[in-house]
């Protein structure tokens, strides 16, 4: 079976994200993980593309974007 083809995926913007971990909690996949050992990142091959991590974020540091744009 090919791999999908998502239109769309989720990042992680550093610069909004104040660490609370909400997107961990709520991430049913385990796709997002802390890179660097200080920021949080998503892990597109995990990623279902349910958006719970896009909503549940209090800062909106979730971002939408077309999945070109995040490889």
């Amino acid at each position: 079976m090919p791999p999908k083809n998502y239109k769309w995926t989720f990042i992680i913007n550093g610069s909004k994200c104040m660490a609370c971990a909400t997107c961990v909690l709520e991430c049913q996949d385990d796709a997002i993980y802390v890179e660097d050992y200080a920021f949080y990142a998503i892990d597109t091959e995990k990623c279902a593309r349910c958006a719970r991590c896009y909503t549940a974020c209090p800062v909106k540091a979730v971002d939408r974007v077309p999945f070109e744009a995040a490889s």
